[in-house]
């Protein structure tokens, strides 16, 4: 009886460990809603209205900066540009926007001028050299990222209620990006944008050890070592391996050759070895 109460123990542990794995960690870059002073994002139009900047309340009821337009004509071009943001290292990103788009049945405008999407961009750059005419405010240098539509639109009597998307970004290669967003006869407010990258959480497996690895490429390579009381056999022997994915999750098993030594046995679903 002792013998099962403590194989279900290991197996447990085992799942627990392996569903702790499943979850991709996150490493926020940029985050507008933590955000304690104006944003003073960079904005460029040649005629009004333009973006701006406004204090708001989350669904929490903290205080958070957004940024709001309501255009009447589709034809002239609106852009915001965030500030850089450096990505430590990633080679891809996610960013995460919150926003609330009219009903362009709501508004007292010309339907074919009005929209009910904007446009999202980014620049990459290896200083913090964009100023109100550089980049150009175009499509090349911009890097077009995609046309964001409103799952959920306002109107009048209508629920208020927000959209959620993330989009990637990526491959990145210099020190940063800067965020853009293009309204073109759109009225909608951006209430938050948080963007970040996913890596592999530090794992032990099958007596092996590998570090928190952040994905550069479709699959990174991570090498590991040996749990404590353990070693490989063999005058030559190659480090543990293992992959993790770009979507910041270990891939199948390592490869490993790591055994306990000596007077220990291998114990909690092979993630220590204990005494004997």
């Amino acid at each position: 009886m002792e013998l099962l109460s403590r194989n279900v123990a290991a197996l447990w542990i085992i799942l627990l460990e392996f569903l702790l794995r499943s979850v991709a960690e996150e490493e926020v870059l940029m985050n507008t809603k933590t955000e304690t002073s104006d944003l003073k994002w960079t904005t460029y139009s040649r005629s009004k209205p333009e973006w701006e900047e406004i204090s708001g309340l989350d669904e929490d009821n903290n205080s958070v900066r957004t940024y709001q337009i309501c255009q009447t004509d589709g034809a002239s071009s609106h852009w915001l540009r965030s500030k850089l943001i450096e990505r430590r290292g990633a080679s891809q990103v996610y960013v995460e926007l919150l926003f609330t788009m009219i009903e362009c049945s709501s508004r007292n405008t010309h339907h074919r001028s009005c929209k009910e999407t904007f446009n999202l961009y980014y620049y990459q750059s290896d200083t913090d050299d964009a100023t109100a005419t550089h980049p150009a405010w175009m499509e090349n240098p911009y890097i077009k990222v995609d046309t964001v539509a409103a799952d959920h639109l306002l109107r009048k009597g209508g629920e208020k209620k927000s959209n959620v998307k993330t989009l990637r970004l990526g491959p990145l290669t210099k020190r940063g990006i800067y965020l853009a967003f293009q309204a073109q006869g759109a009225c909608m407010a951006l209430l938050s944008v948080r963007v970040f990258f996913k890596k592999c959480p530090a794992l032990t497996r099958s007596l092996s050890v590998f570090p928190e690895t952040v994905p550069r490429s479709l699959v990174q390579e991570a090498v590991g070592q040996c749990v404590a009381n353990a070693a490989q056999p063999g005058p030559n022997p190659r480090p543990p391996k293992m992959f993790c994915g770009e979507d910041g999750q270990w891939v199948d098993q390592p490869t490993t050759t790591c055994t306990c030594l000596p007077g220990f046995e291998a114990s909690h679903g092979e993630l220590e070895c204990r005494g004997e």
